[in-house]
């Protein structure tokens, strides 16, 4: 398979399972948002914004102008309206949601949980601010992450980047940054179904690959503190990394770049999740540019005058033409591989 960036969505995506990951990145099919996700999306704009305010006063200046808000007194603004502006924003942009009064709600509810809980300990406000929303584009000069593929337009080469949007950076003292970030839903890891302790977090692929660019981003820096404050699902647990770890983030990185690129079948994991959790298991390509198909589906045929799902299409081609063939027919139309979408993005 083609891999040219790993990001904690795509390492997350592919250990959920490899298929979705091929339809997501490779071939840059989207699924659609989720009302809880997009309600997610509110709150760490209201939080980001809330940390540009803070790091407007640090720098003694009056005004912060906001992309979605506007401009904004940092002497003097109404926390509610800043949601409210928000919100109306994200909401005219998310249309395939029902939204209501209770969306609202939660979503003041959230961010004030967010900067009230722990003693007002992550609150923005209350912190010496580095950075809000750093987006990091960092390309690994190592020869294992060198990449070539054969594609439609040519030879595709360089090398594997790590990309990324980090929530908020803060300066602890001298030599120790803590890096913060919110997270609205529950507290679990998708591919495996279990809980997140501490224990499990310390190995977590976002904080191992945050914390590698970081530490390329800050490297005078000796101790990095990640923070996650699942605001709804209990609270903050803080895991700290120093530079001996990153020997360890770098193999994590090379092994999952080596099983992904290595890939010409992605495996398929076959269960419950794919009709109630991923979109291309519970949807087919009619309505779309690709021309559906009907045809087996696991050795049995389907009914008559339906067809296959979207994974299903994609997984019976892969066997019957190859996995070359299927990115060249199946790409989106417009999408080039590499493209990176920053979370928060209305696309």
């Amino acid at each position: 398979m083609i891999i040219t960036y790993l990001r904690s969505s795509s390492f997350n995506t592919h250990c959920f399972c490899a298929q979705q990951y091929f339809l997501e990145y490779v071939l840059g099919m989207r699924s659609p948002s989720g009302i809880k996700a997009d309600k997610g999306t509110i709150v760490h704009k209201a939080l980001e914004i809330l940390a540009y305010i803070k790091l407007t006063l640090q720098n003694k200046e009056n005004i912060y102008t906001d992309d979605i808000v506007g401009p904004i007194n940092v002497h003097d603004y109404d926390l509610d309206r800043i949601i409210d502006a928000v919100y109306q924003y994200y909401t005219s942009q998310f249309k395939h949601h029902s939204w209501s009064a209770k969306d609202l709600k939660d979503c003041r509810l959230w961010v004030n949980k967010a900067i009230t809980d722990h003693n007002g300990t992550f609150d923005p406000r209350n912190r010496n601010i580095l950075q809000p929303e750093q987006h990091f584009d960092i390309v690994i000069d190592k020869p294992w992450a060198y990449y070539s593929y054969k594609t439609q337009s040519g030879i595709l080469d360089g090398n594997l980047a790590i990309k990324g949007t980090i929530d908020l950076i803060t300066e602890v003292d001298e030599n120790t940054i803590e890096i913060v970030d919110w997270k609205t839903g529950r507290r679990l890891d998708w591919a495996t179904g279990q809980e997140k302790t501490l224990e499990k977090l310390q190995n977590d692929p976002q904080l191992r690959i945050y914390h590698y660019a970081v530490q390329k981003l800050y490297p005078h820096m000796d101790h990095i503190i990640f923070t996650i404050n699942f605001i709804n699902d209990g609270g903050a647990f803080s895991v700290c990394y120093d530079k001996s770890d990153l020997p360890k983030t770098e193999n994590m990185i090379r092994q999952k770049f080596e099983t992904i690129r290595d890939t010409t079948r992605p495996s398929l994991n076959k269960s419950w999740k794919c009709t109630k959790l991923c979109h291309f298991g519970k949807t087919t390509f009619e309505n779309s540019h690709i021309l559906p198909v009907i045809e087996y589906r696991d050795n049995q045929i389907c009914a008559k005058d339906t067809f296959m799902t979207r994974c299903e299409q994609i997984k019976h081609d892969i066997d019957l033409k190859g996995i070359n063939n299927v990115i060249d027919e199946y790409t989106s139309p417009g999408y080039t591989v590499g493209k990176y979408k920053a979370p928060g993005s209305a696309e």
